[in-house]
């Protein structure tokens, strides 16, 4: 099991002096800070600021795992202030860098959804059914597939080109970016991922997002495994209509003996982030998490 084993400061407190003593108290080896906060903004914090915080974290035995970040609702589409969006991640990852922790997570929000293939399945033939085949009748014509929604070639346009100014920040700094989005399919992630040609940009892999994605884990892996760059630890249960209900890992429907072999096999080795941020007992949540995720 990887013993890289983290949950989100705000999981304790948005502050380190709060957070970090309460995070090793608890069994945590680091911290998972977002950039910005409404008592902590890291990329504002003096140089000075910059010290005592990375002091705080090394009086407790903490480590840094990075920063994250959500764009809102609108994302890098149009509509959003995407010049102030690109330059507070500009000044995340510079302070990642300085702190010496480079990995910024984020929620990039809306995302365009690829077309669906065309490709028909194949038909069964007798021989295929064997035995149990009715007498046989006139082939039918095959059912072509469901029409895709029309490319929303402006929310396209808008996140190409807000990815391209990310990924030449990422490089200038050397800062790995791992993305994530809330309100898009991982089909969409994909797409944008491998559309940007950053090598710095990878994937912040959700198990929720998982239970409410078209792709199965097989899929999800073979698609995207090598592009894991952090992994967000969070658990829900799934019902009808792949609607999820927040809930303590292990204690919802994600598999997550096969979701660490499957990491396993994809060779993260990373941080795995508890985020129990939908849950009212957000610390005891995280204890519970941990406990689930040694056992493993």
């Amino acid at each position: 099991m990887n013993s890289h084993i983290a949950p989100t400061a705000s999981t304790f407190s948005p502050g380190a002096r709060e957070a970090a003593p309460l995070a090793r108290h608890a069994g945590f080896a680091g911290l998972l800070f977002d950039a910005y906060s409404n008592t902590l903004s890291i990329p504002e914090l003096s140089q000075t600021g910059r010290r005592e915080f990375r002091h705080v974290l090394s009086a407790h035995d903490i480590e840094l795992v990075g920063l994250q970040g959500d764009l809102g609702p609108k994302g890098l589409g149009p509509g959003a202030d995407v010049d102030r969006v690109i330059d507070r991640i500009d000044r995340a990852m510079e302070a990642a860098a300085g702190l010496a922790s480079p990995l910024i997570c984020l929620d990039v929000g809306p995302l365009v959804e690829p077309a669906r293939s065309s490709i028909p399945k194949p038909a069964i033939t007798p021989e295929q059914a064997g035995l149990l085949i009715l007498p046989t009748t006139a082939p039918s014509s095959p059912v072509p597939p469901a029409p895709s929604a029309p490319v929303d070639q402006a929310l396209l346009d808008s996140v190409n080109s807000a990815l391209s100014a990310i990924g030449i920040r990422a490089d200038r700094y050397s800062v790995t970016v791992a993305l994530r989005s809330s309100l898009a399919s991982f089909a969409a992630l994909e797409n944008a991922t491998v559309s940007a040609r950053c090598p710095w940009f990878g994937v912040d892999l959700d198990p929720v997002a998982m239970l409410r994605d078209d792709w199965n884990a097989d899929e999800i892996f073979s698609r995207l495994g090598p592009l894991i760059r952090h992994v967000r630890a969070s658990d829900a249960v799934r019902g009808a209509d792949r609607r999820t209900k927040p809930a303590v890992i292990g204690e919802g429907s994600v598999e997550w003996d096969a979701l660490l072999a499957r990491l396993d096999q994809s060779g993260y080795h990373g941080w795995i982030t508890i985020d129990p941020v939908e849950l009212t007992d957000r610390a005891g949540a995280a204890r519970r998490g941990l406990e689930t995720l040694r056992n493993k």
